[in-house]
């Protein structure tokens, strides 16, 4: 461990103290009484924390800094993303992509579905209660869809429901080996928006007010494991990268796909 590691664990051990003082001046008797330590322990902390620009002295004791206050918010993001990456080892066991590993922490109260040998479609089935019936969808799409959502696909093509999609030329093609008849439906219906991409980095679902990611088996292409989340700081992050790989997606050439 090196030296800037070592002091970023001290910061960490403080955060306590720096939350105790955000937004309201604390002296340390109050930090005592509230955070339980002693009075050396009071005295050191806010000390070094002063030392090191994360609390600033008040004529009536101690408060967060600006500095401080970022110290919290990382530390509370690390904390999540800890959470996060405990929980969902099965999804990211199949996903390493940095668009989701540096924001991992958004998916921390996310709901995982995790295939089995009794439930092998479980991770499929937050897509399709989603996908039934909805106001807004957008999905990235890296793997061909399991039939029950292609499914449900061609239901809303044909009932000109208004949906996008943007895929991978894999997935298209995966999709157009699984059942011509589907795809052409889809690819040829006025209402759905189609666009392809050669680089998505995982499939992805902004349905509504939720985030689904996928995560595919990459030798089968079969569900591994999903993730559902309501969080607004998630469906901003995901709408964010939607629209990031929406202005360099290229619409889908229909004759060209259905021929």
């Amino acid at each position: 461990m090196n030296q800037h590691e070592h002091e970023y664990l001290k910061v960490l051990n403080r955060v306590p103290v720096l939350e105790a003082t955000r937004d309201r001046s604390v002296d340390r008797s109050t930090l005592q009484d509230e955070l339980d330590i002693s009075r050396a322990t009071a005295y050191r902390r806010t000390s070094a924390l002063t030392e090191e620009g994360l609390l600033e002295q008040t004529p009536t004791g101690y408060r967060a800094t600006g500095a401080g206050c970022a110290a919290i918010d990382a530390a509370e993001r690390f904390e999540r993303s800890m959470t996060a990456i405990d929980r969902l080892q099965p999804l990211l066991s199949q996903l390493s992509a940095p668009e989701l590993t540096r924001n991992i922490h958004r998916f921390a109260d996310a709901e995982l579905a995790v295939a089995t040998p009794q439930n092998p479609s479980a991770p499929v089935e937050p897509w399709l209660e989603h996908f039934e019936s909805f106001d807004r969808c957008r999905t990235l799409v890296v793997a061909g869809c399991p039939p029950a959502v292609t499914k449900l696909g061609v239901e809303h093509a044909q009932n000109d429901v208004d949906f996008e999609s943007i895929c991978t030329p894999l997935a298209l093609e995966a999709d157009q080996n699984a059942s011509e008849e589907a795809f052409d439906t889809i690819a040829s219906a006025e209402a759905p928006s189609l666009y392809t991409h050669p680089d998505l980095p995982f499939t992805m679902g902004i349905i509504d007010d939720v985030v689904i990611v996928g995560g595919f088996d990459s030798e089968t292409s079969l569900p591994v494991a999903s993730v559902v989340t309501d969080d607004p700081d998630a469906r901003e992050w995901a709408a964010e990268l939607y629209r990031k790989y929406r202005r360099a997606a290229e619409p889908l050439d229909v004759p060209e796909a259905v021929a």
